[in-house]
């Protein structure tokens, strides 16, 4: 049985990956190396390692930070499987591995490692993560994103670069991926060079592109999103492609069900939000109305200035309480909309007016941008909607003398109407959260519920809702209102939270 041997690579931050070797390689910064190493540590032609006679030969290539075997200055060595070799004071670890498997061997153990995911329980962006890591390190590729179909869209849940910096440069193979999934069929180009017409891509060649795999994530024949891996070396020994799609295959399988299983687990919570709303809450309010009567007469009936304090406090806690039972109500019920026929200006500046005297206490400045427009939508409910998000927009820009402007526009599909602050902002982590009920950021009596509640009622209006902030840049709000609102039918999406490019596609 011939030797196999593997390189376990790992960086500074504890990333792991693993390339297969079968003949000498060369190991550096620049995208002509076969095996590319993006820290600035490394120099361009940083290592050689060379197969003779049976026997790996490391050597260091002369770089300015170095190479180090057994913590000595590296020169040229033969290196002895399962002994690490510190690049660059130790911006890699890179440890010789030896595999006395079959080809058949390799890739039944590949298949088993990928259905360990299906035996996880781990929420959904651990599970994407994962699974992309897991085809990185089984392609040998450099970078890769994931992408599922949310809503008609496509969305980026998760990507990995280990080559060049990946941000900014995502847009240019999406081409790539479009075609993919709007074919399913798979792209699989080992060799760029071999390929004419993609050599002649400007995409491409900007890229330096010379392993370009893209396959569909089907599942029973339905699409559910694209895995896309691509790499500026081609690959020293490529993947199995049947074995490769059946992992991939197997991907798809466990990112669905984990994602399912975070649906039944919302969907748990709403029955058990609704069983306590219909069982307690109806009574606790008549309580509260009882506590509010008899607060507020007492307070009319002295002029004794500490009772009337104490009056005071119970009514605003009752006031607390009345909101929390009334946010488990809406939220617990899933209602079908009022229809009325509005004019945004007067029905958005009627809801502003009040808030303007309480917004310039705070420091901030409050307006309305847009001009007269005609939609569809249940005026109470939706109310409910711009109090919450204005309510949430004046408490991060208080203090910051900043404003706060509410625009509408019609646009093809529907009227977009934006709440946009100069707030605090907020931290790419709660964003992902923003939306779940009972999770609250920034305020000390925050209910929980109150972006919850706003989610589900523009979904019951048939509308899609984006939050996009970041620390230090304020906040915007993007609501999209169909022009034919969606009557009977109301579907609960999954969060969003950043743009994508609508690609026009039913959903499946």
């Amino acid at each position: 049985m011939a030797q196999r041997y593997q390189l376990l690579i790992r960086d500074r931050h504890g990333f792991e990956r693993t390339v297969p070797l079968s003949r000498s390689v060369t190991v550096g910064r620049q995208s002509l190396c076969d095996v590319v190493l993006s820290d600035n540590m490394i120099s361009r032609n940083h290592l050689r390692l060379e197969l003779k006679d049976d026997t790996w030969w490391a050597e260091d290539l002369q770089t300015t930070h170095g190479s180090f075997y057994l913590d000595k200055p590296l020169g040229r060595i033969a290196w002895e499987p399962g002994a690490p070799l510190l690049l660059a004071d130790g911006a890699y670890t890179l440890t010789l591995l030896r595999t006395d498997h079959s080809s058949s061997e390799i890739h039944l153990q590949a298949i088993l490692e990928a259905a360990q995911l299906l035996a996880q329980e781990v929420d959904l962006e651990d599970m994407l993560e994962q699974s992309l890591d897991r085809l990185l390190s089984i392609s040998g590729t450099d970078r890769g994103f994931l992408m599922l179909l949310e809503d008609g869209e496509l969305a980026c849940r998760v990507q990995r670069n280990l080559g060049e910096e990946l941000e900014g440069q995502i847009q240019l193979s999406m081409s790539s991926v479009h075609k993919v999934f709007e074919t399913g069929d798979p792209i699989w180009i080992l060799n760029v060079a071999e390929d004419g017409h993609l050599l002649s891509q400007h995409s491409i060649q900007r890229l330096e592109l010379k392993t370009i795999l893209c396959l569909p994530l089907l599942l029973q024949g339905r699409r559910i999103g694209v895995v896309y891996l691509d790499s500026r070396r081609p690959i020293i020994e490529p993947p199995d492609r049947p074995t490769f799609e059946a992992i991939v295959a197997l991907c798809a399988i466990a990112i669905e069900r984990t994602r399912l299983s975070e649906e039944n687990l919302r969907s748990h919570v709403l029955a058990t939000v609704g069983q306590v709303a219909s069982s307690i809450v109806h009574d606790f309010k008549n309580g509260l109305f009882v506590l509010r009567g008899h607060a507020d007469l007492l307070e009319l009936s002295t002029e004794d200035g500490k009772v009337r304090h104490h009056c005071r406090k119970i009514l605003d806690c009752v006031d607390r309480l009345t909101l929390l039972s009334q946010d488990v109500l809406d939220f617990a019920k899933v209602r079908e909309p009022r229809w009325e026929t509005v004019d945004l200006r007067p029905f958005l500046e009627a809801i502003i007016e009040p808030l303007v005297p309480r917004a310039a206490e705070m420091g901030v400045s409050l307006r309305t941008e847009g001009d007269s427009c005609l939609v569809k939508l249940d005026p109470a409910r939706f109310t409910r909607v711009m109090e919450n998000l204005l309510a949430n927009a004046l408490d991060a820009t208080v203090d910051l003398s900043g404003e706060v402007v509410v625009t509408w526009v019609q646009v093809t599909s529907g009227v977009r109407i934006c709440v946009k602050d100069q707030g605090r902002g907020i931290p790419k982590r709660v964003v992902k959260r923003i939306f779940e009920p009972f999770f609250s950021y920034g305020k000390k009596k925050g209910t929980g519920l109150g972006m919850a509640t706003v989610k589900k009622i523009v979904e019951e209006h048939g509308g899609t809702l984006e939050f996009i902030s970041e620390e230090g840049q304020g906040t915007e709000v993007l609501i999209l209102l169909p022009d034919h609102p969606i009557s009977g039918a109301i579907a609960i999406s999954d969060e969003s939270t950043g743009e994508h490019r609508n690609l026009g596609i039913p959903r499946v």
